[in-house]
């Protein structure tokens, strides 16, 4: 495929993305809004979704890992997602609903990571397009709940875009890195690899638990809050790109520190917040890219989900209505160790991005996860 062509592609799934989580926000908040969930209800359909959109990802993962399942998977799961839309429409089974789209969000997230994550072993960029638009999907799909929206116009929309994942090709960048595959793991680096992960991992979960507990009383200026999910987006997608250009520790772990202070200021000042955010969620992508570097190829739809679950974990808290607010200290206590854990885990001697060894082609399109 052409340069131009592959990120076409991944933009199709990107896009698909944001249509999955502003479904599945529409189905939950609508169901709320018009009494369908009670309060009590509603807290507990909000944990079980979830648990089940991301906690349950590694296990999706390894499935789709094993069945070499990418583009069909995505697919698949927005039309769970769209059955999902569907069923809540029958007043008794908004239960029914719940499980289904969180299904349906898990299935398509995992198959979108495996694509995301192969069309350029090694690089961040991919993924961190894939992943970005997600939090305009979810802004958008509270507002539209809470509008009480119609569900059918995101059922159609979910069901166009899973018929046209199934017809486009499975991106492949053509760089020279995609010729070269990371030589097998010295049995002295098999303990330091998983050490890799879990600071890894560690890193994911403190910026879902410091995204859902900052304390920002602005948001709700309409336009502040768009801002503010501009800036999600923009960091997500930006910090893989200039990580693969300027060097991923170099970038992650920068953007990391000097969002602190920013994130400290963002309380009582916007513009320091809404900078703050962009540069904390450059991390994101990188650490997805080297959770995925790391563990032997083929696996990534498993580290895709490894990272999904680190996800659910931060944000367990608050999902369980916990009282937790990340005041400076709490950020301070939080960031600056996990600073330094992405600093050693992005520069330990299991993970150097670029160190591969020659082992023949890698698979063409036509061979990669279907």
């Amino acid at each position: 495929m052409e340069r131009t062509s592959v990120w076409g592609v991944l933009g199709a799934y990107a896009v698909t993305h944001a249509a999955v989580d502003a479904a599945c926000a529409v189905l939950l908040w609508s169901a709320y809004e018009d009494g369908r969930l009670s309060s009590s209800a509603a807290w507990s359909a909000f944990f079980v979704y979830n648990l089940l959109a991301f906690a349950l990802q590694p296990l999706i993962g390894i499935a789709a890992d094993r069945l070499r399942l990418g583009r069909s998977a995505a697919a698949a799961g927005a039309l769970l997602t769209a059955a999902a839309m569907a069923v809540a429409v029958l007043p008794a089974a908004v239960w029914a609903a719940v499980v289904l789209a969180g299904l349906g969000n898990a299935v398509f997230h995992v198959g979108g990571g495996v694509v995301s994550l192969r069309a350029a072993p090694g690089r961040a960029g991919p993924v961190g397009v894939f992943v970005a638009p997600g939090a305009a999907g979810l802004a958008v799909g509270i507002a539209a709940g809470k509008g009480g929206a119609p569900a059918w116009p995101f059922a159609a929309a979910l069901v166009t875009l899973a018929v046209a994942l199934t017809l486009l090709p499975t991106p492949v960048i053509a760089t020279p890195d995609r010729r070269r595959a990371r030589a097998a793991a010295p049995a002295s680096l098999m303990n330091a690899g998983m050490t890799i992960v879990v600071l890894l991992l560690v890193v994911v979960g403190v910026r879902s638990f410091v995204g859902l507990t900052l304390v920002l009383p602005w948001k709700t200026d309409t336009t502040l809050l768009a801002a503010l999910t501009a800036a999600v987006i923009v960091g997500k997608a930006a910090g893989g790109l200039l990580a693969d250009r300027l060097g991923w520790r170099l970038v992650a772990v920068a953007a990391l520190v000097v969002s602190l202070p920013l994130l400290a200021l963002g309380a009582a000042t916007p513009a320091a917040g809404i900078a703050g955010v962009l540069l904390f969620n450059m991390t994101m992508p990188v650490t997805l890219a080297a959770v995925a570097a790391v563990l032997p190829r083929g696996s990534e739809g498993f580290a895709f989900g490894l990272t999904c679950l680190a996800l659910f974990c931060g944000a367990a808290p608050s999902l369980a209505r916990l009282s937790v607010a990340s005041s400076p200290p709490v950020l301070a206590a939080l960031i600056l160790p996990a600073a330094v854990a992405l600093w050693v885990a992005l520069g330990a001697p299991g993970h150097r991005q670029g160190a591969r060894a020659e082992a023949g082609p890698a698979p063409s399109p036509e061979r990669s996860f279907s």
